[in-house]
């Protein structure tokens, strides 16, 4: 069993330069692996890039929570999608178009291999109008916890989404595999296997399937997430 874990995306120990980097300047970039799964469809990690332009193909569905920076993309279709800091860009797989970016991005990335090719075009998530309430627990009193869906594959195996609640102390026990990057708050996540894990805003919170522990939010939280299905 894997046991859960965080990524903090303002630590550079653990990044490396990338192994392929597009674009033409000498800087390669840095990233930083957070999880893969067991079958090998699903990463995520921290990306980092300077300002450069490249073209690119999508094999693969990414979902990407922009950190920092700003960019944009010229879709092979004629429309161009500028994001920043804050932006949920989804570009599945045959995504095609031209990176460029203006200033240093930091992303947070999450990947499925499998998915349909052109099930859903390249776009910027935006949050509804109303958000979903969600389910609440047996003799919980507290105000149910709201999210919404940025991504779902046609296969039902990866999607993607924000959520937020109010602070709370309760049980995570995930049948499937979660990374998560908090918008907002501070969590400590006291874990089966013995450590005590603290998450603050910026932080990648990694939840393998079949590892489990405590949640206790010290205050609202809000996140964005990526859930697999093995």
């Amino acid at each position: 069993m894997v046991d859960m874990s965080v990524v903090r995306s303002s630590d550079r120990d653990g990044w490396s330069a990338l192994v392929d980097p597009p674009g033409q300047i000498p800087s390669a970039g840095m990233e930083r692996s957070a999880f893969t799964s067991a079958d090998g469809t699903f990463n995520c990690g921290l990306w980092e890039r300077e300002p450069d332009t490249w073209s690119f193909e999508r094999p693969y569905d990414e979902v990407a929570l922009i950190l920092s920076g700003s960019a944009d993309i010229e879709l092979s279709d004629g429309r161009t999608l500028s994001f920043g800091a804050g932006d949920i860009l989804v570009t599945p797989t045959g995504t095609k178009g031209t990176w460029n970016i203006r200033e240093t991005v930091v992303k947070f990335y999450t990947i499925y291999e499998g998915g349909p090719l052109g099930e859903v075009e390249a776009h910027l998530a935006a949050e509804p109008a109303e958000w979903v309430e969600l389910e609440r627990p047996p003799g919980d009193e507290n105000p149910p916890g709201m999210e919404w869906y940025a991504y779902r594959s046609g296969d039902g195996k990866f999607s993607c989404g924000v959520w937020q609640r109010v602070p709370e102390i309760g049980r995570m026990d995930l049948g499937y595999n979660e990374v998560a990057c908090l918008l907002e708050g501070d969590v400590d996540v006291v874990t089966d296997s013995g450590p005590l894990l603290t998450v603050g805003a910026g932080d990648v919170l990694v939840t393998p399937k079949g590892s489990g522990g405590e949640w206790r939010a010290k205050s609202h939280v809000k996140k964005f997430w990526a859930v697999h299905h093995e």
